[in-house]
């Protein structure tokens, strides 16, 4: 199996300015397509320890992408790295100058002169064009070693790796692609999806891997690229029911893949209904990740359990009770219903208490209802961390009782 090396370059790398995310994302591409990454090298805006360490991977390596340091600046030192350590003096690359040039007019800018660096390119390497950004890539052998160098810039890397570096993984070597299947689950942990899969027994033919945040944990599935189709359906669904309802949606397969907001989605214009939101403690966050869905009519935010109540005009000393939370928030969630003539109506409510929302170590108990035509639907639950987490959680729970609804499983 072909040994791949992921190079990162920049002082703002190796002091924590800047988190590399290029160095998680190409060593995904490269695992699905059957490489294995042996190893991820970073170092700072030193020309003779890039120049170095260049020559290193030159010789342990079957192909390296190295990112960063392609800019106009003063440190930015990899191609003349390159130059030094492989003896490939720089040389102007006229349609990387044209392309530069080309880049500031559409943008109707007069090019800096500090930008004609970024078209002198080592002598020998072939240009990687850039349709997104200044710094043209270039790309060489030397060794055993097939390099590509690479912009910074997530958005440039990764549309310059996908259109022209993986094409030409293919003509040095017959690698085949391994098959990701990732099932992504909301209002359950890590810890606890882990639990539910103790039972199923696990081929050594397919990898389990973990990827928790606040909007969603998915439970990947690495299978090799020899494992029939059939079988990897079938242990997927296995899986699947292994894990239960907290399971919105599969990427990989032939299922609509998406996001919770994808899934909430389709299955609001597939039902034709519309939503209606009151939302405290997520302040909002339930709207701005349903913006610009036609579905989506009306969003109120208030502070707290008192407020929500005088903003819908509903009375009586049992709702005002912190006890009746969760009863309060049901009644919310009718009666914004019916205000806002929509066909779903969500409430949500919490403890409010500004010393718990800003504690990490404290929890706070979050309730939500979800009012239809025939019935309300209520959850409970408890979360920890900082605010922005305690929000973002909140926001996620109330979109999956939704979600839940809209696949008939509550």
């Amino acid at each position: 199996m072909p040994v791949v090396e992921i190079f990162s370059q920049g002082d703002e790398i190796v002091t924590g300015q800047t988190v590399d995310t290029n160095a998680a994302w190409l060593s995904e591409q490269f695992v699905l397509a059957g490489f294995h990454v042996r190893r991820h090298t970073t170092v700072g805006d030193r020309l003779d320890e890039l120049a170095g360490l260049l020559r290193e991977v030159a010789a342990r390596a079957d192909f390296c992408v190295c990112t960063g340091g392609l800019g106009p600046t003063a440190d930015d030192l990899t191609a003349e790295a390159v130059g030094l350590a492989f003896d490939r003096p720089l040389e102007c690359d006229p349609e990387a100058e044209r392309q530069i040039e080309a880049y500031f007019t559409r943008a109707g800018r007069d090019m800096p002169r500090a930008n004609l660096k970024q078209a002198m390119l080592p002598g020998g390497a072939r240009r990687i064009d850039n349709s997104w950004g200044t710094a043209p890539g270039f790309a060489l052998q030397d060794d055993r070693c097939h390099f590509a160098f690479l912009p910074g810039v997530p958005f440039e890397m990764k549309n310059m790796f996908l259109e022209s570096v993986r094409a030409q993984l293919g003509l040095y070597w017959n690698a085949r692609p391994l098959r990701l299947v990732t099932l992504r689950t909301a209002g359950i942990g890590e810890s606890s999806i882990q639990e539910r899969l103790e039972s199923v027994d696990f081929p050594d033919n397919v990898r389990l891997s973990f990827r928790t945040g606040p909007l969603e944990n998915q439970t990947k599935l690495l299978f090799q690229p020899y494992v029939p189709i059939e079988r990897l359906r079938a242990f997927t669904k296995q899986v699947a029911q292994a894990i239960g309802s907290p399971v919105f949606g599969i990427d990989g397969l032939d299922e609509d893949p998406g996001d919770l907001l994808d899934v909430i989605g389709r299955g609001m214009t597939r039902e034709s209904h519309r939503l209606s939101v009151l939302e405290t403690l997520s302040c909002g966050q339930v709207a701005s990740r349903c913006a610009g869905a036609h579905w989506f009519i009306e969003c109120t935010v208030v502070r707290d359990h008192v407020q929500a109540l005088a903003k819908l005009g509903l009375a009586g000393p049992s709702l005002l009770e912190k006890s009746a939370l969760l009863e309060g928030a049901a009644s919310l969630a009718q009666a914004l219903r019916r205000q806002a003539a929509s066909d779903l109506a969500i409430a949500q409510l919490w403890d409010f208490d500004q010393d718990l929302l800003a504690e990490r170590s404290s929890v706070v108990n979050v309730y939500t209802a979800l009012a239809a035509t025939s019935a309300v639907y209520t959850d409970h639950c408890t979360v920890g961390g900082t605010r922005p987490r305690k929000q973002a959680v909140a926001a996620t729970r109330a979109l999956d009782l939704l979600r839940r609804y809209l696949q008939g499983i509550l």
